[in-house]
């Protein structure tokens, strides 16, 4: 029984002694978190992704009770992508800004439409005045070549 305690004993000791050896473990965790956000008009995207890279491992050392080791770094990569948040909102301030903007292109292209129709219909009654003019001008000619003085025969019209 004796003996039966001691190797119970040792086996404890054993483990304690075991448990509270170093651990050479390597754990390296970076996290970086990226915001993008996006306007397209008043459309505003924000989206948020989170990366996160681990790198795990165990530092290898021969058992060999040995000082001075050489030793050697088993890794593991791991990398993985999360994306937070999505979001999709429009911007109402830029909306009514838009809409203003576009309402005072329309406005200015109705006025420069008018401004056009009169300018046009200037010129047309200018060129009726002119077209008037030479007509006038025309027949007072006629007139004048259709008069003769004395003596001369009149022109026969041909018909």
């Amino acid at each position: 029984m004796k003996a039966k305690n001691i190797a119970i004993f040792l086996t404890l000791l054993a483990f304690v002694f075991s448990a509270q050896a170093q651990e050479n473990k390597v754990i390296k965790k970076e996290t970086t978190v990226k915001k993008v956000i996006t306007k397209e008009g008043s459309k505003v995207v924000v989206k948020e992704v989170k990366e996160v890279d681990k790198e795990t491992g165990a530092v290898i050392v021969a058992d060999d009770e040995s000082e001075n080791q050489e030793f050697n770094e088993a890794i593991e990569k791991d990398s993985d992508k999360e994306v937070v948040t999505d979001q999709e909102t429009i911007d109402a301030q830029n909306e009514a800004l838009i809409a203003a903007e576009k309402k005072k292109q329309e406005e200015a292209l109705k006025a420069s439409i008018e401004a056009e129709k009169a300018k046009a219909d200037a010129e047309k009654k200018i060129l009726e005045e002119q077209k008037q003019a030479r007509m006038k001008a025309l027949e007072e000619n006629r007139k004048k070549l259709e008069k003769r003085s004395k003596g001369i025969a009149p022109l026969k019209k041909d018909n």
